[in-house]
């Protein structure tokens, strides 16, 4: 396992964590926006390809100064064993285009709705 996949997990692994504290409902499932940049457009729409075909929305592209940013998201519960496996989806995927993982966020669920 990569660095950057131990990081990026143990970073997961803490959010549940403080989400949890929070009082989340981390089994029920809500948006996530993810983040991820590039050093080219063509290797952003590459990673972009592979996550919608994994079922993640692609919200956009932007370049930003050198890096050219994917913003993308996905309805998912956030628990442990989710959040770890759409960690390792993600960076793979991400990993496999240059790119550069920025992490996830989503709105807690603290009641039924």
């Amino acid at each position: 396992m990569s660095n950057e996949m131990t990081r990026q997990l143990e970073s997961t692994a803490e959010l549940v964590e403080v989400n949890l504290g929070y009082g989340d409902q981390v089994h029920r499932p809500r948006r996530l926006d993810h983040l991820a940049g590039f050093r080219s457009r063509s290797a952003a729409l590459a990673a972009a390809g592979e996550l919608e075909a994994l079922g993640y929305g692609i919200d956009g592209l932007r370049r930003r100064m050198l890096t050219v940013w994917l913003a993308f998201g996905k309805e998912t519960p956030v628990d442990h064993e989710t959040a770890a496996a759409f960690t390792r989806e993600v960076v793979a995927v991400v990993d496999r285009h240059g790119g550069t993982y920025d992490g996830w966020s989503g709105f807690l669920v603290t009641e039924d709705v």
